[in-house]
C-alpha cells in the first residue's frame, strides 16, 4: 500500500483508467437507473409484464390470451402468454415485426406492397404466417378480378367467401380477410378485399362499407386492428366492455367506469395494446421519450417504457 502511494506514475495511470472506465459505463449506468424508474413510478393500477429495461415493444393480440413483445435491446421476439406468463418463441421471419397484424395467436397477416401485380416491380402479396409451422401462405386477391362496366368489384365473385368460416376486418387499413378450414391446401380459400374496390367504398368511414356486407352475408367478423380506437370502438373478449379513446365502458353504456384520471390523466387510445382474457385488465404501453430534446441541441438519449397491465376496478 504505501508503494502504491510513493508511486505517483501507478496512481495516475490507475486514476485515468478508473475514470475511463466510469466514462464508458455512465451511459449504461443512467440508462438502468432511468428504465427502472420507469418500471417504478409507473401510472396508477398498474403492475409490470415487461420491463422498461429491455426496451420493448408490444403488439396486440386479439382475443386476450397474449401479447407479442419484441425486446429491442436484447432482439428477442415472442409472444407472452397472459394466462401462464410464458414466452413462446415465434418464426424468425423478416416481415413479421414491421408487416405482421395478429389474426389471432396463432395466424399473422403479413401485409403486402401497395401498387397493383401487373405493373409494380416492387409488388409484394399479402400473406399469412402460421406461427405454429413458421410458413407462410399467399394470399388471393379478390381487389384485382376484372371488374364490371362501371369499374368497380363485381358481387359475382362473393362466392369465395361460401366455403370461409372465419373472416376479419381491418378497418384503419380497410381490409377484409376469409379463410377457409383448409386454406393451407387450397390458394384460393384464403383471400382479402379492400373495401375501395367495393362500389361504395371510398368517401365513407373505414369498414363501414366491409361490415355491411359480412353482415349481409349473415357472417359473424372479428375486429384485428385493435389498437386503433380512431377507427373502432374494441369490444373486450365477451363483449361486456367497450374500449374508446377516453375510457372503458360498458357495454351500451355513454358513462365510462375507467377514466383517464383513474390512469393518471392518460389517454386510453394511444396505450392500449390488447385486452385480457379474464377481462381483468388490458395491457397498455406508454411510448417513449427523450431525457434531452431541444429544437436547436435536438433529441438524445432515449428512455424507454415498460409493458403494463393495467387492472380494471372491480364493477
Amino acid at each position: 500500500m504505501n508503494k502504491l502511494k510513493e508511486n505517483k506514475p501507478l496512481r495516475f495511470a490507475l486514476g485515468v483508467l478508473l475514470l475511463v472506465l466510469l466514462c464508458f459505463n455512465l451511459p449504461n449506468l443512467l440508462f438502468v437507473t432511468l428504465c427502472l424508474k420507469e418500471d417504478i413510478f409507473r401510472p396508477p393500477h398498474t403492475e409490470v409484464l415487461v420491463s422498461a429495461c429491455k426496451k420493448p415493444v408490444a403488439r396486440g393480440v386479439p382475443g386476450g390470451e397474449a401479447v407479442f413483445v419484441y425486446e429491442r435491446r436484447t432482439g428477442k421476439m415472442y409472444l407472452l402468454d397472459l394466462r401462464t406468463g410464458e414466452k413462446n418463441k415465434v418464426p424468425d421471419d423478416p416481415l413479421l415485426l414491421d408487416k405482421g397484424v395478429f389474426l389471432n395467436s396463432e395466424l399473422v397477416w403479413l401485409e403486402g406492397s401497395g401498387g397493383m401485380p401487373s405493373n409494380t416491380s416492387s409488388f409484394r402479396p399479402h400473406f399469412i404466417l402460421d406461427l405454429k409451422d413458421g410458413r407462410r401462405y399467399e394470399v388471393f386477391d379478390l381487389t384485382w378480378l376484372p371488374r364490371q362496366a362501371n369499374g368497380y368489384f363485381d358481387p359475382k365473385y362473393y362466392s369465395y367467401f361460401q366455403s370461409s368460416n372465419s373472416f376479419f376486418i381491418h378497418h384503419s387499413k380497410n381490409y377484409l380477410i376469409a379463410l377457409s378450414p383448409d386454406f393451407r391446401a387450397s390458394p384460393d380459400k384464403l383471400v382479402i378485399l379492400s373495401q375501395y374496390a367495393l362500389e361504395s367504398g371510398g368517401g365513407v368511414e373505414h369498414g363501414k362499407i366491409l361490415e355491411q356486407l359480412l353482415n349481409k352475408l349473415g357472417a359473424e367478423y372479428e375486429i384485428i386492428d385493435i389498437e386503433t380506437t380512431l377507427y373502432k370502438d374494441i369490444p373486450s373478449p365477451t363483449g361486456k366492455y367497450i374500449l374508446r379513446n377516453d375510457g372503458v365502458y360498458f357495454s351500451g353504456s355513454d358513462v365510462p367506469f375507467v377514466t383517464r384520471e383513474y390512469i393518471g390523466g392518460l389517454f386510453m387510445g394511444g396505450n392500449f395494446k390488447g385486452w385480457y382474457y379474464d377481462e381483468s385488465g388490458v395491457v397498455f404501453k406508454q411510448d417513449g421519450y427523450f431525457l434531452i430534446s431541444h429544437s436547436l441541441l435536438g433529441s438524445y438519449f432515449s428512455v424507454p417504457r415498460p409493458i403494463l397491465k393495467l387492472n380494471l376496478p372491480t364493477p
